[in-house]
């Protein structure tokens, strides 16, 4: 077995990883690396949760306590690049879901690291590495992490306005990532972005009405007589007064030059929307108003949204479903009152913790994360999160997690079932 790099966290926070439940002790090289699972940990009491019983441990996970086992593919062997199995508790897997709207496979975004006389490419940073998710018709799924965890990357490359390294991009059937200019135009009539920042997203030499009607002239609707009327119509929709369509950006406030923004991104009816941090810029009061338009809006025009946000609350309230990235991966995926509630990844229980709680009574215990996030330009071997993970074991180097379904729903990468 190899050993862990220096950065592997020593001590405590290994000793805290093991407690009563399947256990990784060993890979057994083979065909298909499989890691051995052991009922009998020792553990630090001092330092380890208290002890769970299989039993408690499998009504939790929605698995009936009969001791039915089940083999999964767990993660990939950093040396041989092979999968790694374990046994697992077994359940019943949610059941299948409409066909997505938009299908990400394999996602990536490396950006090239140019040096020496030449500018030859000397490394990359990966900002985005295998990101695999879906999203349904007339859902909202939010996007969390730390910054440089590659959210806003994502919801750009779904879009092309980044070009990806590589992955597939389905959306309606159709890969995006293999359009040419002309297809990716007329696919960009159904997926629209929110910008981040009211200030810099809108032209400031343009009117209202034509930084709105610009989007209709370029894919020729609303056009001649019908284009004010359509702006009005827009604009009332986001709640400012169509006789201010004369003015320009620098004569609003931030919070209404996000709802112009919104109004633009509905002008040509999208189905899909990337709304990437569309609140974070704003004041506390604005955003409550501005989370609450896009909810209604929602609503009412039945938009599939990637909400892109670092306020576990805010997403909570407007999302269905939440994705956790770190560092340009996925490490788990739930329902949002399911992921809040019951996270099964350390580091959703981290970012969790550092939440606060509109209640003096409720006190949350805040795991305190150590160091900074890794460099992308040469992150950790096997987990990513590892060098921060309180349960980390020597396996954790040795091994990348596969996203897996560890509950009806919930996904998660990290190859250990008797933690969370």
């Amino acid at each position: 077995m190899t050993r862990m790099d220096n950065d592997t966290p020593q001590g405590p926070q290994t000793d805290a990883a093991t407690r009563t439940g399947a256990t990784i002790t060993e890979i057994i090289p083979g065909p298909a690396a499989t890691l051995t699972v052991s009922d009998n940990v020792s553990a630090s009491q001092t330092t380890a949760p208290a002890p769970v019983s299989a039993d408690v441990t499998a009504s939790a996970a929605g698995v009936q306590p009969s001791g039915a086992m089940q083999t999964v593919m767990i993660g990939t062997s950093v040396q041989t690049g092979e999968p790694v199995m374990a046994e697992v508790p077994a359940f019943t897997a949610a059941g299948e879901r409409s066909e997505p709207l938009l299908s990400v496979r394999n996602l990536q975004k490396h950006f090239p690291i140019k040096g020496g006389f030449f500018g030859r490419t000397v490394g990359s940073v990966k900002a985005v590495d295998g990101v695999d998710f879906d999203l349904f018709r007339g859902e909202v799924v939010g996007l969390v992490g730390e910054s440089g965890s590659g959210k806003t990357t994502v919801g750009r490359t779904l879009l092309r306005l980044v070009e990806p390294t590589g992955g597939d991009v389905i959306f309606k059937g159709q890969d995006v990532v293999k359009m040419n200019k002309r297809q990716l135009r007329e696919v960009r009539r159904d997926m629209q972005i929110i910008f981040q920042d009211p200030f810099a997203s809108l032209d400031p030499r343009m009117t209202v009405e034509e930084v709105i009607g610009e989007a209709l002239d370029i894919h020729k609707l609303h056009q001649g007589a019908e284009r004010k009327p359509r702006v009005a119509e827009l604009l009332q929709r986001v709640g400012i007064r169509p006789e201010q369509m004369v003015r320009y950006p620098h004569e609003f406030s931030g919070g209404q030059r996000q709802r112009i923004g919104i109004a633009r991104a509905l002008a040509v009816s999208p189905d899909f929307i990337v709304a990437d941090e569309p609140v974070s810029a704003l004041d506390v009061s604005i955003q409550a108003q501005v989370v609450n338009l896009l909810q209604d809006l929602q609503q009412e025009l039945g938009l599939t949204v990637l909400f892109i946000a670092h306020d576990l609350l805010v997403v909570e309230y407007i999302c269905d479903r939440i994705i956790v990235m770190y560092l340009g991966k996925i490490m788990e995926i739930a329902p949002s009152h399911q992921l809040n509630n019951d996270p099964q990844h350390p580091y959703t229980e981290a970012l969790l913790s550092a939440a606060p709680v509109p209640d003096p009574t409720i006190k949350r215990q805040r795991i305190i994360l150590e160091g900074d996030i890794p460099s992308p330009i040469n992150p950790p071997s096997g987990c990513v999160f590892r060098t921060r993970c309180r349960y980390a074991i020597p396996q954790c180097a040795e091994v990348v997690p596969a996203l897996r379904e560890v509950k009806p729903g919930q996904f998660k990468a990290c190859i250990r079932d008797d933690i969370l």
